[in-house]
């Protein structure tokens, strides 16, 4: 985990003065491994405001939880995702994400220190859920993301690395209570 955080500060300071993030592309376990919190919800409305200090835009997305699959369980959740629109002032954050009211989601979600719950990973910890042949999928995005290298840093030249994840939902729920298993064997010893 500290190698991962380690890595993700390397990026963030080589992204800038990029049009797009620099990211390292997260797999499901890592996803689920460093998040606090994951939940199945519906995005019920949204608000862009500023920050405490108006030094950003955040838009706050609030939403019904239907299910939790780690973390405290709540009916009602906020995320907040840096960028938006306050009065005429925007503020956009690539690889950021968005989330669409009344669109349903799977969200990998950590909080910082004023107390906010974001997305791990920016867009790629958001999952929307779609409904294909009566059976339910999940997708994130890497939109506005340039995925790298773990190696080397560089920009990867890897197609599948540049691709969404998708999951059946049921899969990627199963998925998530195994990542979480070797954690609860482990309080047990």
């Amino acid at each position: 985990m500290t190698r991962f955080l380690s890595v993700a500060l390397l990026l963030a300071l080589a992204a800038t003065g990029l049009n797009a993030a620099v990211a390292l592309k997260l797999d499901l376990a890592t996803l689920s491994e460093a998040s606090s919190l994951i939940v199945v919800g519906k995005v019920d409305s949204k608000e862009a405001r500023w920050d405490a200090g108006r030094n950003g835009i955040w838009t706050h997305y609030t939403f019904t939880v239907s299910e939790t699959l780690k973390g405290a369980h709540e009916k009602s959740r906020e995320v907040a995702i840096r960028g938006g629109v306050v009065g005429d002032v925007g503020q956009h954050v690539a690889g950021a994400g968005s989330l669409e009211v009344g669109t349903e989601y799977v969200l990998f979600l950590w909080k910082d220190d004023d107390g906010r719950y974001q997305l791990q990973g920016m867009a790629q910890g958001a999952f929307a859920i779609s409904e294909r042949e009566g059976e339910k999928y999940a997708k994130n995005s890497v939109s506005g993301m340039t995925i790298v290298d773990p190696k080397t840093l560089k920009p990867s030249k890897d197609a599948a690395a540049k691709q969404p994840l998708e999951f059946k939902l049921s899969e990627l729920k199963k998925q998530v209570a195994d990542a979480q298993k070797p954690a609860a064997d482990e309080e047990k010893e």
